[in-house]
């Protein structure tokens, strides 16, 4: 008799909670592991394109050449570099922000069509 309790107790009573427990994990601890992998991935994305190096030599001369010439073409090098990666970056974000409104919306979408 103990065995059909252990039985019923694992497939029957567990199986219902983690049905019903699924909604609660998804939308809390589950939506903030994947809110951190995806800001994890947006920093990785920054860290990669190297902006914060362009930015921080937006006004030094490349290769070291102090003529004016070399300032105004380092200057326009920069420019061009970061508003580049800047539009790559942008694209990067909305990728991982569009993948973050997916996790929120896939369970209402799957049982909408399981409805449907």
């Amino acid at each position: 008799m103990f065995a059909y309790k252990i039985f019923i107790k694992d497939l029957f009573l567990d199986t219902i909670w983690e049905i019903l427990y699924f909604p609660i994990w998804w939308y809390s601890r589950g939506f903030k592991k994947t809110a951190i992998f995806c800001w994890n991935r947006v920093n990785n994305g920054w860290k990669g394109l190297a902006l914060s190096i362009f930015i921080k030599n937006f006004f030094k001369p490349m290769y070291g050449q102090h003529g004016w010439d070399a300032h105004i073409l380092s200057l326009v090098i920069h420019f061009l570099q970061i508003s580049w990666r800047l539009l790559l970056m942008a694209f990067w974000t909305l990728f991982w922000i569009f993948i973050l409104i997916l996790w929120m919306f896939l369970p209402i979408f799957v049982i909408w069509q399981l409805i449907f």
